[in-house]
């Protein structure tokens, strides 16, 4: 019997393994997740942390929080966007100048100002993220899909051509039109994105429908995906 291909949430994760034996009911089932190997930790402290009520990171806690993440072994840190405050954008620089082994990365609204602003600081990569649920289309920017999509294209090929990663994320993913959503991966995979990104922004998917998404969303794309839960 041929063997199977199973696909990995993570750098270019592709796995081939053979069918288990019928034989023996305890071998072991090749699945999506069966091998987290080629999965790649991007860890967000650095930006999620400063969300809480009454968080605060100077400068100097920065660095020495990137320093640990970096000496743990994460494979990218996220820092806030540029675009939030002066002192963000310079605290963003200060990090990029350490020379940590792990790649650095911002996360920023895709809007080419952010993007232009980011670019300038030094960082590894970009993570770009627009809601696409109706709700957040109507609330908090306004934009149709084609909107969206004609503002990924020219963002992200604006960051390719900087030489930089670049992630595309949707916000509040599982309220967002499937239809909508899978045509609006395809086609920013089809420009070339690093990853794109489903985020469960308001914490309303059950693990099944995590699962389910990202199971569907692995045959539509070619690059590697990105999950924020």
């Amino acid at each position: 019997m041929a063997p199977s291909a199973t696909h990995e949430n993570g750098l270019n994760g592709t796995q081939h393994t053979s069918p288990p034996s019928r034989s023996n009911p305890y071998a072991p089932v090749g699945d999506f997740l069966s091998n987290v190997s080629k999965f790649k930790i991007i860890e967000s402290t650095l930006r999620e942390g400063e969300q809480f009520a009454n968080a605060f990171f100077d400068t100097e806690t920065k660095i020495k929080i990137a320093r640990m993440l970096d000496d743990f072994g994460v494979d990218y840190i996220e820092l806030t966007s540029p675009a939030a405050s002066e002192q963000s954008r310079k605290d963003i620089e200060a990090i990029c100048k350490l020379g940590l082994k792990a790649k650095v990365l911002t996360h920023v609204r895709c809007h080419m100002g952010d993007a232009k602003l980011a670019v300038e600081t030094g960082v590894d990569g970009l993570d770009l993220v627009i809601g696409t649920s109706e709700l957040l289309r109507q609330h908090s920017h306004g934009k149709g899909m084609s909107q969206i999509l004609t503002t990924a294209i020219e963002v992200i090929n604006y960051v390719k051509s900087k030489g930089l990663e670049v992630r595309f994320s949707s916000e509040d993913s599982f309220r967002s039109d499937l239809v909508d959503l899978l045509s609006l991966y395809k086609a920013v995979d089809g420009i070339g994105v690093n990853r794109v990104g489903i985020a469960d922004t308001v914490g309303c998917a059950t693990p099944r429908q995590v699962y389910d998404l990202i199971r569907t969303l692995r045959g539509v794309v070619g690059c590697d995906i990105e999950t924020h839960l």
